[in-house]
């Protein structure tokens, strides 16, 4: 079973079926559940609802086309000539399709690692396991896909990490969905002050941007830039 429904000279390489149009978030994409971020800022909460909300109305005809024009935005940066250990994530609910970008990375050589979710409920550190050809399939607990973990690695040993969100804003903050996952696997870069990995860039539709600034809590990991169906942002750097 191969991928691409989406019309792209990418090769098929992937085997997992794109979104359809129809799919709609649930309370999160699968990297979700209580956080103590919800409990300490309620504000959060309701703007992930407003900005989630802004994803889920986007036509299927834009979102299809985004998430092609989101290949040519990402080799427009020099990160193909920097990074080859590159973490993305299977999409879901509404998420901007991250499958032809996968294609399109794997196409050129690339390592492509993918998310994991410990199966131990009360740990929030990812694994991130590498995607080949011969690479088996299962559904976490919240029936995202995931590789089974024949080659797993975490966050720091990758060199690049596309993660998804909820939304962002201009100083690069970022939203997650609310379980903490990313911010924890990624917590030791709150102490690193010269070596850092890997990047981390937030992967969206333009549409999710907050128009004002997010709420920050100390273990929320700020991004390096975002990249969109419009660009690639950089913040400061970090």
């Amino acid at each position: 079973m191969l991928l691409c429904a989406l019309h792209t000279n990418v090769p098929e390489v992937f085997p997992l079926r794109p979104l359809e149009p129809s799919v709609q978030d649930q309370q999160s994409n699968g990297i979700c559940g209580g956080s103590p971020s919800d409990i300490a800022l309620p504000a959060k909460s309701a703007l992930r609802r407003e900005l989630l909300a802004r994803r889920r109305a986007l036509p299927w005809f834009v979102r299809r086309q985004a998430a092609l024009t989101l290949v040519k935005q990402f080799l427009h940066t020099n990160w193909l000539l920097r990074y080859h250990r590159i973490g993305l994530f299977v999409s879901s609910g509404s998420e901007i399709d991250t499958l032809p970008l996968i294609n399109a990375l794997l196409a050129v050589g690339k390592q492509v690692f993918l998310p994991q979710i410990p199966r131990e409920r009360h740990l929030r550190q990812l694994w991130f396991a590498r995607l080949h050809a011969q690479a088996g399939w299962t559904q976490n607990r919240h029936g995202i896909p995931e590789l089974t973990r024949t080659h797993a690695v975490r966050a720091r040993d990758l060199d690049l990490l596309l993660m998804p969100l909820a939304g962002f804003d201009w100083a690069g903050n970022r939203l997650g969905m609310g379980g903490g996952y990313y911010d924890a696997s990624l917590a030791y870069l709150h102490t690193r002050q010269v070596w850092r990995t890997p990047r981390t860039v937030g992967l969206a539709f333009a549409c999710q941007e907050s128009m004002s600034f997010l709420p920050v809590d100390a273990w929320d990991v700020p991004l390096v830039a975002i990249l969109t169906e419009r660009g690639v942002r950089y913040f400061h750097a970090r």
